[in-house]
């Protein structure tokens, strides 16, 4: 029977969260969607069912296990993968798989939260920078039907020509060192009132950056690419969070955020009265 054998050290939030990364080669032998898995643990006769989420590869309820073998980030286990079972030993070894996910000891694992969980907490976050800098001059509210590319529209005070706002957030930016945001080419209309916001959650410290990616719809089309479904990927490189590119002008703080829709709304309202 084949079966794939490898060996791992162990970094603090798989010990900390209760969970065994799966590396890249290993991940043939396991089921593509999430589902439950049979693993044997050293000194057991029989194997114990463990959940995989083959969206992160990463196999979880390892908790007992780690804490009944004193395992500590660092510390060495064998892992041998069948169509049957997974095996973990506990052993010396010479040779170890350098990890893919690296120590962060600040790290707080997300990987439980669907696309869309995150993509409220995003629009969350942008109502309240709107309506706390803007100190009630500014409104927000939300549309019945979401899946028109219009996430949030903004109005002053006794002013009716609103903002329309499409927000996109994206975690893990950090680590990638790039900012991309993929907008829908089926619902996308570049129109003056139409923006889209480009929001970085930064997992350290469980907050978004204070750098946010404000564009005009109608500069997309030139500073985007456009992909061969019809949609528009954004990509921004990154450097310690900022960056030096195409898109450098388009970052704002929060204030600096609700300046732009203020100032948006009163010109747009010269123009119309």
């Amino acid at each position: 029977m084949h079966s794939i054998k490898y060996q791992r050290k162990l970094i603090g939030v798989e010990k900390k969260l209760g969970f065994l990364y799966v590396p890249a080669e290993a991940r043939a032998m396991l089921p593509n969607e999430n589902a439950e898995i049979k693993v044997l643990f050293p000194g057991h006769l029989r194997p114990k069912i463990k959940k995989y989420n083959a969206d992160h590869n990463r196999i979880f309820g390892l908790t007992p296990f780690y804490k009944k073998s004193n395992l500590n980030a660092g510390d060495v286990i064998s892992v041998e993968l069948s169509e049957k079972v997974i095996e973990i030993k506990l052993e010396e070894v010479e040779k170890i798989e350098d990890s893919q996910e690296k120590e962060d000891e600040n790290f707080i694992d997300i990987s439980g939260l669907s696309s869309h969980s995150k993509g409220n907490i995003g629009e969350d976050r942008v109502k309240e920078i709107i309506l706390l800098y803007s100190q009630g001059l500014l409104n927000v509210y939300k549309p019945v039907i979401d899946d028109r590319g219009i996430d949030l529209i903004v109005l002053k005070e006794k002013i009716y020509n609103p903002i329309y706002i499409q927000v996109k957030t994206r975690f893990n930016v950090h680590k990638r060192n790039r900012l991309i945001l993929t907008i829908n080419g089926n619902t996308f209309k570049p129109h003056h009132s139409y923006y889209v916001i480009g929001l970085m959650f930064n997992q350290e410290k469980m907050e978004m950056d204070e750098n946010i990616l404000f564009i005009p719809s109608k500069e997309i089309p030139e500073l985007a690419s456009q992909l061969s479904d019809g949609n528009w990927r954004v990509t921004v490189s990154l450097t310690n969070g900022k960056t030096t590119g195409k898109y450098k002008k388009y970052f704002v703080t929060k204030e600096e955020l609700v300046n732009r829709l203020l100032e948006r709304i009163d010109l747009v309202n010269e123009i119309v009265n």
